[in-house]
């Protein structure tokens, strides 16, 4: 399955009564955004919108002030991006239209996985000397990046596959780092910014099953890290595939805290799977 086939509309913001949404038919789920405050009606009112729109899940991250109305309506906290919101903890709330888009076939699994990456007590030391280099990427470089991305995965939660949309983004709000061997991309990371929270998520990482193995991802996160932290942000947070040992293990040993599990969010390599939370202070560096 690719990204065409699944998304049926094309994703918009929109508003009701005020509170700001993403609709992210891609993901099959309602993004609640922007909000000093949300009652009990607003809330009835957003959960019956999704269903109209035929979401299984809407999701949010909230300040715990305005938790109780979200959980006296049947939302869930799945994880704490701890600091989201300009050094305040968000937390990640979660309400299942479907249930079966709450089940966790695979929990024991990911389970095994996440207890290996948090017992592992080697930390990312940067490497010195290597073949390949990493650079800031620009635009030059984005039919590179959608070969790479149409490559290493079967579908993704935002269209990486369109070089319009990473030109879009490349020029609004998000870092992309590549690291380049013999004038080839083969390993991308990306930090999409919040300036307005001083937050920026770690995503977009991929590497050409090949080059695997040589600590690229981790570089280049370390080397986004750099350049959040001189431009003053806070929290660098990732949310990685919970099935996945590599991305997980490079978080643990970049000094990233585990903060929760979100179930079933978002489709990824050809279906919905489970993204682990992981969180680090940038005033702190390395824990």
């Amino acid at each position: 399955m690719t990204a065409v086939q699944y998304n049926q509309h094309e994703n918009y913001y929109s508003a009701i009564k005020g509170i700001k949404l993403y609709f992210d038919y891609i993901n099959g789920r309602l993004k609640i955004l922007d909000y000093k405050c949300i009652s009990d009606n607003i809330i009835r009112d957003i959960i019956n919108l999704a269903k109209d729109e035929g979401f299984s899940k809407i999701i949010s991250n909230c300040r715990i002030r305005l938790l109780k109305p979200f959980r006296s309506n049947g939302f869930v906290i799945e994880g704490i991006i701890n600091g989201f919101f300009q050094g305040e903890d968000a937390y990640c709330i979660s309400y299942f239209i479907d249930p079966q888009r709450q089940a966790v076939p695979q929990k024991e699994e990911e389970d095994s996985i996440l207890y290996h990456c948090v017992s592992d007590t080697n930390r990312f030391s940067p490497q010195g000397k290597h073949k390949y280099t990493i650079r800031l990427a620009n635009v030059r470089d984005i039919p590179e990046m959608v070969k790479l991305f149409s490559t290493v995965f079967k579908s993704y939660p935002s269209p990486v596959f369109s070089m319009e949309y990473l030109e879009k983004v490349m020029n609004e709000h998000v870092l992309f780092k590549v690291a380049e061997e013999d004038r080839e991309i083969i390993s991308i990371a990306s930090a999409d910014i919040d300036k307005l929270n001083l937050n920026a998520e770690i995503t977009d990482c991929a590497t050409y099953p090949e080059h695997r193995g040589k600590g690229m991802l981790s570089n280049l996160i370390y080397s986004l890290e750099a350049d959040l932290k001189e431009k003053g942000f806070r929290t660098a947070y990732s949310l990685s595939r919970a099935i996945n040992p590599g991305i997980n293990k490079a978080l643990s040993r970049l000094g990233y805290k585990y903060g929760g599990r979100l179930v079933n969010n978002c489709h990824i390599c050809g279906g919905y799977e489970d993204m682990n939370v992981w969180v680090k202070n940038l005033k702190r560096g390395l824990v």
